[in-house]
């Protein structure tokens, strides 16, 4: 019916192939070196990686630039060296050689006043008649330099021996 079991406690155990031995040896060196370059590829796709982010930053940061607010004080700054720079880059002489040249030394000057913003010069002047007064404006009219010279005011010096008339045109000179 039922058999008896045999028990030995003493006998001995299989012992390990060496064969099975140094297959065991490999597979833990070939898993070693697996996780060795395992462990590498991560640290050079976490290298690359912030090297993206790095490049995508400073691609963003190109396009995008950030403006900084200026402050009342560079604003002002600002304007009043606009204002400098265009005070210095008046042609005048230039404007000096156009306006005192002209040929028929029938007209008088009197005064140049400059609108650097505007790029406008008012000239005051005398000249001995009308006929005199429109021959300047006409030349100043056809001047290179200068473009679009109106006249704004005249009137006749009745108490000046000779009732000159006296007058005023404006014209804007051409940037160049």
């Amino acid at each position: 019916m039922s058999r008896a079991l045999d028990i030995d406690f003493a006998r001995n155990r299989p012992r390990i192939a060496p064969a099975g031995l140094v297959l065991l040896c490999v597979a833990l060196t070939l898993v070693l070196v697996s996780g060795a370059r395992l462990w590498q590829g991560y640290d050079e796709n976490l290298q690359m990686q912030a090297r993206v982010d790095e490049e995508r930053h400073r691609s963003l940061s190109k396009s995008h630039p950030v403006k900084v607010q200026a402050t009342p004080a560079a604003l002002l700054a600002e304007k009043q060296n606009l204002a400098v720079l265009r005070e210095l880059t008046v042609p005048w002489q230039d404007l000096l050689s156009i306006v005192e040249d002209y040929p028929e030394h029938d007209v008088a000057l009197i005064g140049i006043d400059q609108n650097p913003v505007q790029s406008q010069v008012r000239i005051t002047a005398e000249a001995k008649d009308f006929d005199s007064m429109i021959a300047y404006l006409r030349y100043l009219q056809s001047s290179k330099l200068l473009r679009e010279a109106v006249l704004n005011d005249q009137q006749i010096e009745a108490n000046v021996p000779g009732t000159p008339v006296r007058f005023q045109i404006t014209a804007v000179w051409s940037r160049s």
